[in-house]
C-alpha cells in the first residue's frame, strides 16, 4: 500500500537527477495561463493611464508577476515530478495567482491590499516548497536553506506590508522584490557552496527550462495582438489611420517573434553561471517590453485621432528600444557552432544599430502612423538578417 502511495505522491525530485530530455508538460502549459491572465490584468491598466506614473508601477508590478513566475517554474524543472504532489502545490499556487490578478488592476491603489495579501501567500507556498526540499535532498541541505530564508524573508515583508498605508506598504514591497530579484548573487555570496553545485552542471539550464522561457514569451506576445483588436474594435468607426495603425502593431509583434526565436529561442546559454544569470534576467526585460509595446499599441490605436503626445512617443520608443538592447544582450550569451558564430555577431550589431535609431525617434515629432511605420522599417533590417541567418543554420551551420 505504501509504495502504491509512493508513486503518486512522491518527494521532490533531487536536482542532480537527469532531467534534460524531458519535455514540457500540460500541467506546465496550464501554469503559464493564469499568469497570462495576470499579465493582460497590469498591462489593460498601463493602456489607461500611459504617463510616466503608471509606466514606472507597470515595471514594478511585472517585476513582480514575473518573479514569481521564473521560480514557479524552475522549481517544477529541477524538482517537480508527474504525480499528484506535484499537480496539487501546482494548483495551489493557480489559485494565489488568480487571487492577485484580481486585484492586478489597481494594484497600487485600492487593490493593494488583496494584491500583496495573494502575493504573501504566493510566496508562503514556495517558501513550504523549498522547506520540504531540504529533508528530501540532503546533498544540497545548504543551497535549499538558502531559497528557503529568502523566500520566508520576502513573504514576512509583504505580510508585513498589510498592516501599512500606502506608500509606506509600497516601499516595503520594494525591499522585497529588490531582495527577491538580487538573491541568486546574494546566495553565491554566502553560500559558497551553491556556487560550486551550479558549476558542476546541477543546475544547469535545461532545453526545457529554455523552452519554457519561449512558450512564455509567445504567449505575453498575444498582448499586442489584444491591443490591436481591442482598439480597433473600440472604435466606432473604422478609418483608414485606425486601420493602418493596427496593422503596424501587427507587424511589430510579428518582427519581435522573428528575432526572438531566430536568435535566442532554444539555444542554452553559455555554460557559465555569470552568463546564464544574464541570460535568464534580460528575459525579464524582454517579457515586460513585449507587455509594455501592446499595451502601448493597445492606447494609440484606441486613440488614434487624439495625436501622440511626448510621453507617449517616449513609451513606444523606449519599449522597443528595451526589447532590442535584452536581445543583443542574449545573443551574446548563447551557445553557436563555430562557424555561425561570425554571422550571429553582426546580426546583434544590427539589432544594437536598429535600437540606436528607434530610440533617436524618440525626439521628433512624428504622429503615430509614421512613427510605427518608421520603426517597422527599421527592424526589418535585422528581420531581413535574420532569414539569411537561419538560412545558413539551416544549410548546416547547426551541425
Amino acid at each position: 500500500m505504501d509504495l502504491k502511495f509512493r508513486t503518486w505522491w512522491r518527494p521532490a525530485r533531487k536536482a542532480g537527477e537527469p532531467h534534460d530530455d524531458r519535455t514540457v508538460s500540460f500541467l506546465e502549459l496550464f501554469y503559464d495561463l493564469v499568469y497570462v491572465v495576470l499579465v493582460a490584468e497590469l498591462a489593460h491598466a498601463l493602456a489607461e493611464h500611459l504617463d510616466l506614473k503608471h509606466i514606472l508601477q507597470f515595471a514594478f508590478l511585472f517585476s513582480i508577476v514575473w518573479w514569481s513566475w521564473l521560480n514557479g517554474t524552475t522549481y517544477h524543472e529541477y524538482h517537480g515530478n508527474n504525480d499528484i504532489r506535484t499537480r496539487i502545490l501546482t494548483f495551489a499556487q493557480m489559485f494565489a495567482v488568480a487571487g492577485m490578478a484580481v486585484f492586478a488592476h489597481n494594484a497600487m491603489g485600492e487593490g493593494s491590499f488583496g494584491f500583496g495579501l495573494f502575493y504573501g501567500i504566493f510566496q508562503l507556498i514556495l517558501s513550504y516548497m523549498w522547506w520540504r526540499l531540504a529533508a528530501h535532498d540532503p546533498e544540497h541541505h545548504k543551497e535549499n536553506r538558502g531559497f528557503t530564508i529568502f523566500f520566508s524573508l520576502s513573504t514576512a515583508l509583504f505580510f508585513i506590508s498589510l498592516l501599512f498605508p500606502a506608500p509606506i506598504r509600497f516601499y516595503i514591497w520594494g525591499v522585497a522584490v529588490v531582495l527577491s530579484l538580487l538573491q541568486p548573487l546574494l546566495q553565491f555570496m554566502i553560500l559558497p557552496t551553491v556556487a560550486s553545485q551550479v558549476n558542476r552542471g546541477h543546475l544547469n539550464i535545461s532545453h526545457a527550462l529554455i523552452e519554457r522561457f519561449g512558450l512564455f514569451n509567445i504567449l505575453v506576445l498575444a498582448e499586442i495582438i489584444v491591443g490591436v483588436v481591442s482598439g480597433l474594435s473600440y472604435q466606432k468607426e473604422m478609418t483608414q489611420t485606425a486601420f493602418i495603425t493596427g496593422g503596424l502593431g501587427l507587424c511589430i509583434a510579428f518582427a519581435m517573434w522573428w528575432l526572438y526565436f531566430d536568435f535566442v529561442s532554444h539555444r542554452k546559454p553559455i555554460e557559465n553561471r555569470n552568463t546564464q544569470g544574464i541570460w535568464m534576467y534580460m528575459h525579464l526585460f524582454v517579457s515586460m517590453s513585449i507587455v509594455a509595446t501592446g499595451a502601448i499599441i493597445l492606447y494609440v490605436v484606441k486613440h488614434v485621432g487624439d495625436g501622440l503626445e511626448p510621453t507617449q512617443r517616449w513609451a513606444l520608443v523606449g519599449a522597443v528600444v528595451v526589447f532590442l538592447l535584452s536581445l543583443f544582450v542574449l545573443m551574446r550569451c548563447v551557445q553557436l557552432p563555430k562557424v555561425i558564430i561570425p554571422a550571429s555577431r553582426t546580426a546583434s550589431l544590427i539589432v544594437l544599430v536598429v535600437a540606436v535609431l528607434i530610440g533617436a525617434l524618440g525626439l521628433t515629432s512624428l504622429t503615430i502612423a509614421p512613427l510605427l511605420a518608421v520603426i517597422v522599417v527599421l527592424m526589418l533590417f535585422p528581420v531581413m538578417y535574420a532569414v539569411v541567418f537561419w538560412v545558413t543554420v539551416m544549410s548546416g551551420g547547426n551541425n
